[in-house]
């Protein structure tokens, strides 16, 4: 007698699939969970975002007020007329030597999650002009101050004209420095000035483009920052040195026609605003991945998390980036960031280990460091999120892989790829023949 063959089962449908997939979904809540979070992190990507176009329009102009602004220092001017002649026709002469040095130290400022780059800088800036016009000249010197001197702190304004102190006019409006003078037959005119101000964002120093330059150099050292810019219609630098968090720039020409913009942005920190809306707006994927962690434990020890459990998983995830933002608004966005990653964290893996307790903690506090931590963590390394990623998955896939080849694993995976078959026919027993028996 033969043993009975297994009638076999029927080919699974796409339908049949997606009906179970679906039933999957369900089952383990994923639909209201992810809908937890994406809320969550909607809401606090929309706060952020708004906060960050606030601090874009009148919260920079509060910050201004109080900070100082952008700083924008126009070269000097010289217009002379013979001596003698009325003072009505002043014709413009250029400068032999322009020698510009700025020292500026960062100093930033914080507002909420943003920060703004103020700094306070002294600049000294020495020119020297060459009577060549075959008798004396008179000539007034025009140092235009167009920054407003109360927002800015200007102070320690010192004048030398061939080292010598000398008195400078403000002019009626206030808004330029005026020495005039004698410069004598093929004689060298020296001016010195110096001042101590303070900026915010950028610092650019403006040639007259309507006068030729002669011996320009500008130097703009930075402490406390390098991670420079260069504003629009800005001539880049001819060198540039960084140690540290520190950087010098240089400007050198021994001519030019025209005038030009020389000038950077100064250093800044971190935009913390739109890296927390970065790391909201990319939270529903890893979560996913949380979910079917969890989901593949509950397999593993047969318990299925219950509806609440779910939803209360999902709502301590979302609420890592509400609290995040928040904390982030009062203190260091580093510690912020430790504090709500640990606490939400610490707090994920005791309500885990009761949900399984047969699972080593270690393990329940890796599936929150590779769903959550690792994440947000290459949204703040930006320049290496690509590799993090990759590596994230690699290790992944290992791991996989590392799993495939333990036997209870397989054969856990294969009752799974056989859901409803029928069990295996046992081996049939055949009597022995009469003939035989004989």
């Amino acid at each position: 007698m033969n043993a009975p063959t297994p009638t076999p089962r029927p080919p699974r449908t796409s339908e049949g699939t997606l009906r179970t997939a679906l039933r999957w979904l369900v089952a383990h809540h994923v639909f209201g969970s992810l809908l937890i979070v994406v809320f969550a992190t909607a809401v606090i990507a929309g706060q952020v975002v708004d906060r960050t176009d606030f601090a874009n329009s009148e919260l920079a102009a509060g910050v201004e007020d109080r900070w100082g602004a952008p700083v924008v220092q126009p070269a000097p001017s010289l217009r002379y007329v013979h001596s003698g002649t009325i003072f009505t026709e002043l014709k413009p002469l250029a400068f032999d030597r322009q020698h510009v040095e700025v020292q500026a130290k960062m100093n930033y400022r914080k507002r909420g999650l943003r920060y703004f780059s103020g700094f306070d800088f002294n600049l000294g800036a020495e020119y020297a002009v060459v009577n060549r016009e075959g008798h004396d000249i008179d000539v007034a010197f025009i140092f235009p101050m167009e920054m407003d001197k109360s927002q800015v702190l200007l102070s320690e304004l010192q004048f030398l004209v061939d080292g010598q102190e000398a008195s400078l006019d403000l002019g009626e409006s206030g808004n330029r420095l005026v020495w005039t003078g004698r410069i004598a037959k093929e004689a060298t005119a020296r001016f010195v000035i110096r001042y101590r101000a303070r900026g915010l964002d950028s610092f650019v120093y403006k040639l007259d483009p309507a006068l030729s330059a002669r011996d320009v150099r500008v130097h703009l050292a930075v402490e406390g920052g390098d991670n420079y810019d260069y504003p629009p219609g800005v001539l880049s630098a001819s060198e540039v040195r960084q140690s540290g968090d520190s950087v010098s720039l240089d400007w050198a020409f021994q001519s030019l026609e025209s005038g030009v913009n020389l000038g950077v942005i100064l250093p800044s920190e971190k935009t913390f605003d739109s890296m927390v809306a970065r790391m909201a707006g990319r939270a529903w994927v890893p979560f996913l991945a949380l979910v079917a962690l969890l989901a593949a434990l509950g397999l593993r020890h047969k318990r299925q998390l219950a509806l609440h459990e779910s939803y209360l998983l999902a709502a301590v995830y979302g609420f890592f980036f509400v609290l995040l933002a928040y904390l982030a608004a009062f203190m260091n966005f580093y510690v912020a960031y430790a504090v709500s990653a640990l606490g939400l964290g610490a707090a994920v893996v005791a309500y885990a280990r009761w949900l399984f307790p047969e699972e080593k903690p270690a393990v329940l506090a890796g599936l929150w460091g590779a769903t959550l931590l690792v994440p947000t963590g290459a949204v703040i390394l930006e320049g290496y999120t690509g590799l993090i990623y990759t590596l994230e998955i690699l290790a992944a896939l290992l791991g996989l892989m590392v799993l495939s080849t333990r036997a209870g694993v397989r054969a856990f995976l294969s009752d799974l790829s056989q859901p409803g078959g029928p069990p295996r026919a046992e081996p049939v027993s055949v009597p022995a023949s009469s003939s035989e028996a004989s």
